[in-house]
């Protein structure tokens, strides 16, 4: 996908894959890692530890450790039809010398191109900077300052899961306001990320200028007791930048949009809703 002076190019994440809580919170991940080593014959070839280095992890075939975690991942995309052909998953994982060995995998392309019912894309320069997230985040500054966000625990694989979530459900009409609002609670419940791990990934991807969020105002209430309390809002979530077609339908960075403007626009609806 060719954007003005430089290409923009994407990985497409479908519905499915988002949603799916059996595969795992690395699916994204692998899934992207398929996307982009897809060759023009719609295979990969890759070896276990190319796909564990790609996803910035150090490779560790020991049982239950990431090699064999990425395997049993594979198997169950096998499973559920995203590939026409592939190797033994399950047997490789008691293969000795296997990991540097490279496999050809055919792709089941009606798993692998634009869905109907729904995708989030992610473009190329936000995988490289979430990969490579830890790394990011040192040259980033606030007010002059380091920022200082809990990264233990947490890898790629988790902030794209929630990324890929964030894009498949913002609306792409522009007749409205081009966002997404959820409770934390409710994106746990959909995609098995914990509330915990939510917090800190929006305010990554919020330091990275790759999604944008704002809270909306805590709602007073007045239980039947006559106690007063506070309801839990959801986050709206906006991207930070869109891009759109011009006259020559090159695809370019639309220089109109704000994505302020656009999470303004969904506070105002959701303040009317709930009034």
């Amino acid at each position: 996908m060719k954007g003005g002076e430089y290409e923009i190019n994407y990985v497409t994440i479908p519905r499915d894959i988002v949603y799916d809580k059996d595969l795992g919170d690395k699916r994204v991940i692998v899934y992207s890692y398929l996307c982009c080593r897809r060759a023009l014959d719609d295979t990969v070839a890759f070896s276990i530890n190319e796909l564990v280095k790609w996803t910035g992890l150090i490779p560790n075939y020991h049982d239950g450790k990431i090699n064999h975690k990425y395997l049993d991942l594979l198997e169950l995309l096998s499973h559920y039809g995203y590939f026409e052909s592939c190797p033994n998953f399950i047997k490789l994982k008691t293969t000795k010398g296997n990991a540097d060995c490279y496999y050809k995998t055919q792709l089941n392309i009606q798993k692998f191109d634009m869905p109907d019912d729904g995708f989030g894309i992610i473009y190329f320069d936000e995988l490289q900077k979430i990969i490579n997230f830890k790394k990011e985040l040192e040259k980033i500054k606030v007010n002059g300052n380091h920022i200082n966000i809990d990264t233990s625990r947490l890898t790629a694989a988790h902030i794209l899961l929630l990324l890929a979530y964030i894009r498949v459900n913002i609306r792409k009409n522009t007749d409205q306001p081009q966002c997404c609002y959820r409770l934390y609670k409710t994106i746990t419940e959909d995609i098995g990320l914990s509330e915990r791990y939510t917090t800190r990934i929006v305010e990554i991807l919020d330091v990275m200028n790759i999604i944008k969020f704002a809270e909306c105002k805590r709602e007073r209430y007045k239980d039947k007791n006559g106690k007063y309390g506070f309801l839990t809002t959801p986050k709206v979530f906006a991207d930070y930048r869109r891009f759109k077609k011009d006259n020559y339908n090159n695809v370019i960075l639309d220089s109109e949009y704000n994505y302020a403007s656009e999470i303004q626009r969904q506070m105002i609806v959701l303040q009317k809703d709930s009034s």
